[in-house]
């Protein structure tokens, strides 16, 4: 039976996922306005849009299809964070980065940072999302890695104009997943 609890927060997870494709169009339309230049950041400071850059690179680096940062996908996860996240997710997104900062995330090598980012997701797994860190951080950074035009055309199979609808297309051994 449906309470009206549930009936309101149905409502509310509708609502936030019809209002990020705006955000999604929004993000994509800065990007092609200001291609050749980088945009000041808009909810996090300089410095917190350096080290995201650092962190979304560590979750997605460069294999054969290019690192998140290439896609501007730390440029997604400010613009994602300033227009979608409640305000205890930016609270708690503030405070990982406060956290990084504390304990010398800058100064540390990349396996070191590397480390330090398995130890923190593995800490987050009991949290809900709007208190882990981690969880918010690659929630955006796979949005809006894989809904860039670097992620959908070199780390997916796209197709502009795929045809018809094909409910369950078989994939050959190694090849990569279609996206639509």
């Amino acid at each position: 039976m449906i309470n009206r609890r549930n009936f309101l927060q149905g409502t509310s997870v509708l609502m936030a996922h019809a209002s990020f494709s705006q955000v999604v169009a929004a993000f994509v339309a800065s990007r092609t306005a200001a291609a050749a230049s980088p945009r000041d950041p808009i909810f996090l400071s300089a410095a917190e849009l350096s080290r995201v850059a650092v962190l979304v690179d560590l979750i997605l680096p460069e294999t054969d299809s290019p690192a998140a940062t290439a896609a501007g996908t730390h440029e997604f996860v400010d613009v994602a964070l300033s227009a979608c996240a409640s305000p205890k997710q930016q609270a708690t997104f503030r405070q990982g980065l406060a956290a990084l900062a504390a304990e010398g995330f800058d100064a540390m090598s990349a396996p070191d940072r590397l480390a330090w980012l398995q130890r923190r997701a593995a800490s987050d797994v009991v949290l809900t999302y709007d208190e882990s860190f981690f969880k918010i951080l690659k929630d955006y950074t796979l949005t809006g890695y894989f809904h860039s035009e670097i992620g959908a055309t070199q780390a997916l199979a796209y197709e502009r104009v795929p045809g018809g609808f094909q409910g369950d297309i078989p994939l050959a051994a190694g090849q990569k997943a279609w996206v639509i």
